[in-house]
């Protein structure tokens, strides 16, 4: 469950676990700043209590690269949307205006990872890469992992084309697309934490161990590319080892 906590959300499944999963608020301001502005990392750090834990940043693209933490920590990942570790050191952070964060542990092997899914992301598979990167480079089994998906734009503020229908159609077929897609005033609406999901519940996720949010960033409380368009800002979405 996505709880409220001053100026985030936590989910409490991560958090009785050891792990912070968070999503900020528009409250918690523009954490594109982080890179930009000594003052707010300091701020952003008394905030989130992470001391002197590397924060490692994305330079996102809606790829499908899922960048993997060892030894070698890099000063900003080039077109790279996600990242798998199990350093407790580290902080994995991401940036959001309406797409939707993947976080993930497995709680076995305890091993975090998190990645930037809008719809370009999530459509070419990028859930399928964080799941996959786990399995290969740490030995997780899927049964381990839970994840949580949110916070992002709701369906019915997601309106699409004839176009983006047609190619989850396509690729995906009938049976997906009737799923995640729904119809408000002859206008497509899509649910991309529904489409999320059903590929990770294809992969081997179990279903309990999947936590949504019924919150959307449309509302005034988070930034929302689709509401402000080139004056919003960015959610930043952090996760890391308590």
């Amino acid at each position: 469950m996505f709880v409220k906590k001053d100026k985030h959300y936590e989910i409490e499944e991560f958090d009785r676990l050891g792990v912070k999963a968070i999503y900020g608020t528009k409250e918690l301001g523009d954490s594109r700043e982080l890179r930009k502005s000594i003052s707010y990392e300091l701020e952003m750090r008394d905030y989130l209590e992470i001391g002197e834990k590397t924060i490692i940043y994305a330079s996102q693209t809606h790829s499908t690269n899922i960048a993997v933490i060892k030894d070698k920590v890099e000063d900003l990942y080039i077109n790279t949307d996600g990242f798998v570790t199990d350093r407790k050191d580290v902080v994995l952070f991401t940036q959001y205006a309406d797409c939707l964060p993947i976080y993930a542990y497995d709680r076995k092997n305890e091993v975090i990872g998190m990645c930037h899914a809008g719809w370009k992301g999530a459509f070419d598979g990028i859930q399928k890469e964080l799941i996959g990167t786990m399995v290969e480079k740490y030995k997780s089994s899927v049964e381990d992992i839970i994840i949580g998906l949110g916070i992002g734009i709701s369906p019915s503020n997601y309106e699409v084309g004839d176009d983006f229908f047609e190619a989850y159609n396509l690729k995906y077929g009938r049976d997906i697309a009737f799923q995640v897609f729904s119809i408000k005033d002859n206008k497509y609406h899509y649910d991309n934490v529904k489409f999320n999901k059903l590929l990770l519940l294809e992969l081997g996720i179990l279903e309990e161990n999947i936590i949504t949010s019924d919150k959307c960033t449309y509302r005034d409380e988070f930034h929302s590319y689709r509401r402000d368009r080139e004056k919003s800002g960015r959610n930043g979405a952090f996760i890391y080892f308590k």
